[in-house]
């Protein structure tokens, strides 16, 4: 009986398979780095979400980290006050309308973070640093569109079948 990983239906079984144990993994990780520095996941995200807008030179109000998050507005504040007393956030007010609040991340968010997250970027840019730029160029595409599928999907509830039941089938061979 041949190897299904021989057949291109084999080959994209195993990248699902892969992407499953690589976001299982990732999760492992966050999960223990949370622990060790005495933080719950929802600040990991929190910080995340903030650090992502910080690069865009986007603002971030509390209402929309309570937005990105899917948090109520009580649990939005309670996070909040909880990153503050941290030393991980602050809010701004606009000087303009000072009932507008923005958050930013502080300097110890920062080096927290990059402690943190310092061992998975030293043994993920070896892996990277392992390969030419051609071929990853092939998985930031693939990467690309995998994250807007899964936008996609999330949006569209079609993520899971409503049966409940979470085997998905890969897909059918291109060619």
């Amino acid at each position: 009986m041949a190897d299904p990983t021989d057949r291109p239906e084999g080959t994209a079984g195993r990248l699902l398979l892969l992407l499953r144990q690589f976001t299982v993994e990732t999760e492992r990780f966050v999960e223990d780095m949370s622990k060790r520095h005495g933080l719950h996941r929802t600040d990991l995200n929190a910080l995340n979400v903030l650090s992502q807008a910080s690069r865009s030179g986007q603002p971030i109000t509390p209402g929309r980290l309570g937005e990105e998050l899917r948090l109520s507005s009580p649990a939005t504040t309670a996070l909040i006050d909880r990153l503050d007393r941290a030393g991980h956030v602050h809010r701004e007010r606009n000087p303009r309308d000072r009932r507008q609040v923005s958050l930013a991340m502080t300097d110890s968010a920062q080096s927290t973070g990059g402690a943190m997250f310092a061992p998975l970027a030293r043994e993920i840019g070896a892996v990277i640093a392992g390969h030419t730029e051609d071929e990853l160029a092939v998985v930031t595409r693939f990467l690309e569109e995998a994250v807007a599928a899964t936008e996609r999907a999330r949006k569209s509830g079609t993520a899971a079948d409503p049966s409940g039941r979470a085997d998905m089938q890969p897909p059918a061979p291109l060619m």
